[in-house]
């Protein structure tokens, strides 16, 4: 294409010559002779003026060929540069045209910012001709700009000559990296690198810069209007697909949402202890979970072509039809209905309803519960309640319970003949209401300082009834979970017999003072036989542990199926039986020690040892039952505690064992710490402090109400002692830990919060006391 241009220019010049010569020829030539002929000269003048005349025609033209040659040719050679620098120019654009369809191929193909960053930088190195490319985009603040992407021609990618992370409004450029103009340094970085052309194009979105493309290329004057609009061109491209990659991602992100919320909502779904399911108003169902499959025994397939009378027997069907068409004319419904399988067996289940929308149509969502354990516990409740309900109303001593607005729920048969009145007058009705004038009485007092501050009550009072009779009562009055409970026995016969016998001695000072002699004996000989009932008992628990401890042996031999095969409800039962004996002789042990110690009997042995091993040790006796119970359970020594102390190690061992018991028994969640402190003590009250060790166990369970703390290491006692007690014991534990502890020398205290746990804390001195 370029030489048959050339070629064009030259014929043509060379015609435009030929041409005006023949032309400026024709006109000498014709206007010359007539010249010549008009001057009627001589021949010989007439020949030698017509030479010179042609001579003059050859040098005249010859120097206007002369000119017009080299003024063609000049035209000619300019023509031919400027072709040159368009085709220069035109391969430029036809490169970057070429670069800028690749970069929307790899925008509408590529998914990820960064590989197309890294695909664009690439695309203009490779298509369009340049050496180096970088792409600048805000970094994870926005705040800044950072290097996205980098390429180039060169084997090692070299960093920009200019920085690329200055931010810009409009499009900048230089064609001339080593004029004069331009900074040294980078004069100097761009001639190592062979770079003579720099330009850095923004790319913006809505009228804000986001970003920008810096290229460089090797030869000068690259970058004119047509090469910027074609990279602002791409910049505008780069900037469209950025926000359409930032919609993909918003979306791909929604999708990935709401697919984690919908396998949340399935494993939630079918996670659910219960049945669940959905179905429209014509019965089909459209949604149920894996506990459904499990329970009826149906496959997916089959439940999908049931109807949900199907899953109950006949005579169920009628209730829960009805209770279907409540949910859909009222909204929700429940019922209790035995749910059938597709074994045959049914199970009682608690069914619940509510209407909902789905799909524009009125649909069920139901859920089961099984209740066959609740149903059970309840019919076991009941049979509790009647075996309690038996006792209380065949003793001998009236039992009333009462809740807090002084309602009466419960008289046993000994209440009604104390009150003269039958129960059914009582029950459901208040106190105050059945008895006009009692709240002046002094047992309503005690009785309601009893329901509001739970401070328990025990003593004599006179009653005077409607009819004007009265009686004497010993009344004991306690608080229960539903209010209060008042026991009380009939004592009139022996106030009776007491005011007689006051009589009589008034007037009898001789009867008197016999009578005041045979008290004191009896209460000598009662002292003795209280005396011989602990040795009694110390002696007779001794024979009553032997056999115990066959029972207990012999057993977990039967269990361990020595002595030959067992079934599974042998094996419950011998379990029970020895879960009762291990009961019995624990309470057989509590006793022997009480005993020991009332008869004087207990031994107290003086040994040195050390108190944290003995922690330890019983640390790692109850550790096994605060894990079973979910528990933490914590040791801590205190620095400065003595390495060495003199005492009884296994009576303290005791205590300390029974506390941790009774911290883990009475804790359900949280933890049981203990911690060894030094402390002193005035062990023999002469008020002189005496090195001492103290063993503080710490607990975070139920707590002890204020009111209970005075009678907490009384014998026999316990704190939840009603009809609605939970936990076992004989009450015998905090006593004989407070009686021990007095043995020790020590002291016991304890403090405690309702519902934030209680602190035991037990002070033994470090040199033995003789208290034995």
């Amino acid at each position: 294409m370029p030489s048959s241009f050339v070629g064009r220019r030259i014929r043509s010049a060379a015609w435009w010559i030929a041409g005006a010569y023949a032309v400026f020829a024709t006109l000498w030539i014709y206007y010359s002779d007539q010249a010549l002929a008009s001057l009627h000269w001589d021949p010989e003048l007439l020949l030698r003026v017509s030479v010179y005349k042609g001579i003059g025609f050859v040098t005249v033209t010859a120097v206007l060929l002369f000119l017009m040659t080299r003024w063609t040719l000049g035209k000619i050679e300019s023509s031919y540069e400027a072709l040159k620098r368009n085709e220069v120019e035109i391969e430029r654009q036809r490169r970057l045209y070429a670069a800028l369809s690749q970069i929307n191929q790899a925008i509408v193909w590529t998914r990820s910012r960064d590989d197309l960053f890294t695909r664009i930088c690439q695309i203009l190195i490779d298509f369009g001709g340049l050496r180096l490319a970088t792409l600048v985009w805000p970094g994870p603040s926005n705040d800044t700009w950072s290097v996205a992407a980098r390429s180039s021609s060169f084997e090692v990618i070299p960093e920009d000559p200019i920085d690329p992370l200055e931010k810009f409004a409009s499009t900048k450029s230089c064609n001339n990296l080593q004029g004069d103009e331009v900074p040294a340094d980078l004069r100097e970085k761009s001639t190592g690198l062979g770079l003579q052309s720099w330009a850095a194009i923004p790319i913006r979105h809505r009228e804000c810069a986001i970003g920008a493309i810096h290229v460089y290329a090797a030869s000068a004057d690259f970058f004119q209007e047509q090469e910027i609009a074609l990279l602002e061109e791409a910049a505008m491209d780069i900037a469209f697909a950025s926000e359409n990659l930032d919609r993909e991602e918003d979306l791909q992100r929604a999708l990935a949402v709401a697919e984690r919320e919908r396998n949340f909502s399935d494993t939630m779904i079918d996670s659910m202890p219960g049945i669940l399911y959905v179905y429209d108003e014509t019965g089909r169902f459209i949604r149920w979970n894996q506990r459904f499959e499990e329970v009826s025994g149906y496959s997916n397939e089959e439940i999908a072509r049931m109807h949900p009378l199907q899953f109950f027997s006949l005579k169920d069907r009628g209730t829960i039809e009805t209770r279907m068409t409540e949910v859909f004319a009222e909204g929700e419904s429940s019922v209790e209905a035995p749910f059938l399988s597709k074994s045959g067996d049914s199970s009682p289940h608690y069914f619940t309803g509510r209407k909902v929308e789905f799909d524009g149509r009125p649909c069920l969502v139901g859920v089961g519960i099984d209740i066959s354990k609740r149903i059970e516990a309840e019919t076991a409740l009941k049979r509790s309640e009647e075996r309690h309900r038996t006792t209380l109303d065949n003793i001998l001593e009236g039992c009333q319970i009462l809740d807090f607005e002084w309602t009466y729920l419960y008289l046993n048969r000994a209440a009604s003949v104390q009150n003269r009145r039958a129960n059914e007058e009582l029950i459901g009705h208040r106190m105050p209401e059945i008895w006009p004038g009692i709240d002046e009485t002094e047992i309503f007092a005690h009785s309601k300082r009893c329901l509001e501050e739970r401070v328990p009550y025990h003593g004599e009072t006179k009653l005077v009834f409607p009819d004007g009779s009265h009686g004497w009562f010993e009344v004991c009055v306690r608080p229960v979970s539903e209010g209060i409970v008042i026991l009380s026995i009939d004592i009139t016969e022996r106030r009776e017999a007491e005011r007689a016998l006051n009589q009589l001695n008034e007037s009898l000072e001789a009867k008197v003072t016999e009578r005041t002699t045979e008290l004191r004996a009896a209460l000598v000989e009662a002292e003795a036989a209280d005396r011989l009932k602990s040795a009694f008992l110390a002696t007779m628990s001794h024979e009553l542990r032997t056999p115990l401890n066959s029972i207990i042996g012999f057993t977990g031999i039967v269990l361990q199926k020595l002595a030959g095969p067992l079934t599974e409800e042998q094996a419950k039962q011998l379990d029970m039986v020895r879960g009762s004996a291990r009961h019995l002789l624990e309470l057989i042990n509590e006793i022997l020690d009480l005993s020991k110690i009332e008869a004087g009997q207990l031994e107290i042995r003086c040994e040195e040892f050390d108190p944290r091993e003995s922690v330890e040790r019983v640390a790692d006796t109850i550790r096994p039952l605060a894990d079973k119970g979910g528990l933490s359970l914590a040791v801590s020594v205190v620095d400065g505690v003595a390495p060495r102390i003199s005492g009884d190690n296994r009576r303290l061992e005791q205590i300390l064992l029974n506390l941790l018991n009774n911290a883990v028994k009475f804790t359900e969640t949280g933890g049981v710490s203990i911690e060894v402190a030094p402390a002193t003590i005035d062990a023999d009250g002469s008020g002189a402090p005496m090195e001492a060790t103290r063993f503080r166990v710490a607990d975070t369970g139920i707590g002890i109400r204020k009111s209970d703390l005075g009678q907490l290491f009384l014998p026999f006692r316990q704190l939840d002692s009603g009809i609605t007690r939970v936990h076992e014991g004989t009450g015998l534990g905090l006593t004989i830990c407070r009686r021990l502890t007095e043995l020790l020398g020590g002291e016991i205290d304890v403090s405690s919060e309702q519902g934030e746990g209680s602190v035991f804390t037990v002070v033994i001195p470090n040199q033995p006391c003789d208290r034995s």
